[in-house]
């Protein structure tokens, strides 16, 4: 298969593992249509919290996050992807015009570029190596905060997992946040923080002590509620408020 047919049933084709993927048009990320409350929550709740007037959605796909965070949270994005596939749909989005194509783990961009770095589903694609450039090249555009998730480390067991082919970094919160500590700068003030939510293996990473993740993370969780995109409480908020308060 050549890299523009895989690339064309990586973003359509629901059945193509592993599975997840398929069809932007649906509001949202489309592979899960009730993901986008919650992704929906998350990014309104950073914004909100950071004052945040700049954007990088790194992995935009075909647009429809950078096209959200546009209209309805008044950000400005720029989308980056390393699909070319994906770049020619965003640019079709909301405001897509600013959208480029990159490799994650070399970004194009000044220092200090942007407010927020948004990484959503795609270091999990990634050898080790690639995955560490790609977390210190956000953490150097970043001014205010770096949010990172990826497919919980659970799912590699389920049939999901069975049928996946593409993932490469199947690991829990506490490692990703292990493994982007192990490359920011010394003395930047960056701090990599594991994060409790559930059905994803997300980090933040920040510069503004205990208050940011734990704000977020609460503010985050009441929005999904709102958005119904909180089936129930995640079982490890409460271990996790106690670590973070200790």
């Amino acid at each position: 298969m050549s890299r523009a047919a895989f690339e064309e049933q990586y973003f359509e084709d629901p059945n193509f593992p592993p599975g997840l993927k398929g069809g932007d048009e649906v509001r949202g990320y489309g592979y899960y249509p009730d993901y986008f409350p919650i992704v929906e929550a998350q990014l309104a709740t950073l914004a909100e919290l950071t004052g945040a007037r700049s954007l990088l959605d790194l992995g935009c796909g075909k647009g429809a996050l950078a096209a959200y965070a546009r209209r309805d949270l008044g950000l400005t994005v720029t989308g980056a992807d390393a699909s070319r596939y994906a770049v020619l749909c965003a640019r079709h989005a909301h405001g897509g015009e600013r959208t480029v194509r990159c490799d994650c783990a070399c970004l194009p961009f000044a220092a200090h570029a942007f407010d927020l770095v948004w990484c959503n589903g795609v270091l999990q694609y990634l050898e080790a190596e690639p995955a560490r450039a790609a977390l210190a090249g956000m953490a150097r555009v970043a001014r205010t905060a770096v949010f990172v998730s990826n497919i919980a480390a659970a799912q590699r067991q389920s049939e999901w997992g069975r049928r996946d082919r593409l993932t490469r970094l199947y690991l829990r919160p506490r490692q990703w946040a292990a493994l982007a500590a192990a490359c920011l700068p010394p003395h930047s003030g960056w701090k990599a923080v594991a994060l409790p939510f559930e059905g994803e293996s997300a980090i933040l990473i920040h510069r503004a002590g205990v208050a940011l993740p734990l704000r977020f993370v609460e503010l985050s969780l009441e929005r999904m509620r709102r958005l119904g995109g909180l089936a129930r409480t995640p079982p490890a908020l409460n271990s996790w408020l106690s670590s973070l308060r200790s």
